[in-house]
């Protein structure tokens, strides 16, 4: 028993001194546990908003065994969504194991992930023109309604997460399955970067009446105004 507790802290020592010696920063932050949706989509959401808002800055080492325990999880689910993060470029996994929170860089966002959404919608919003039903037209005047009351409480968190919700719902109907995992590849990297404007335009209510703009639009079939809306929608 004795050799064991030994065997025990020393593991404990070396964990603490291993970290040092990376100079990685740690979470500060600190995740709450699930108490309605699954595990796994409860894991996934929860580090990818924390990134998404700054919560865990970049550079922010990323340990299975905590964000487990905060969460009140096993590591499974937290070990799938680490993974599903890596793979929208969110967090990184270095050689040694390491998996720190990704950097975005500015120039990436304007030169390659703005444009690449901007052909995205432009392709997905022209689709929906042709397919879109009743039922789908409905679904997205409730998300602008719900925009229109979370701009009532100035709530930037909810009018970013419904603004992603908007073009995704259009986006996910009208291009392959195989396309769509392109889509999704960025679309982290899109709600950091609506959730960054939101921050600052002078009022919420800005972001309500473009996207009721766009559904008008998309109503009355009118192509060029369209994408010329679109042209101006995503910066």
């Amino acid at each position: 028993m004795i050799i064991i507790l030994m065997i025990v802290n020393n593991i404990h020592e070396f964990e603490g001194c291993s970290e040092s010696m990376l100079g990685s920063k740690t979470m500060g932050f600190q995740f709450e546990k699930n108490q309605v949706v699954s595990l796994r989509q409860h894991v996934y959401q929860e580090i990818r908003n924390a990134i998404i808002k700054g919560q865990l800055e970049p550079g922010t080492r990323l340990r299975e065994v905590e964000i487990s325990n905060q969460m009140g999880v096993s590591r499974g689910p937290v070990r799938e969504a680490i993974r599903s993060l890596e793979q929208e470029g969110l967090v990184i996994t270095h050689p040694n194991r390491e998996t720190v929170v990704g950097e975005m860089f500015e120039d990436e966002i304007w030169q390659i992930v703005v444009p690449c959404r901007r052909n995205f919608e432009l392709y997905a919003f022209v689709r929906a023109l042709e397919t879109f039903t009743d039922e789908e037209y409905s679904h997205l005047e409730k998300i602008v309604a719900q925009m229109q009351e979370a701009s009532e409480l100035d709530d930037i968190d909810a009018i970013t997460e419904l603004d992603v919700m908007f073009h995704n719902y259009i986006v996910e109907r009208t291009v392959s399955p195989g396309m769509y995992r392109v889509w999704t590849s960025i679309a982290g990297k899109i709600h950091a970067h609506i959730l960054i404007l939101g921050y600052k335009k002078d009022s919420l209510q800005a972001a309500v009446e473009e996207h009721r703009e766009l559904l008008s639009l998309m109503r009355k079939g009118n192509r060029q105004e369209l994408e010329q809306h679109l042209h101006n929608h995503i910066v």
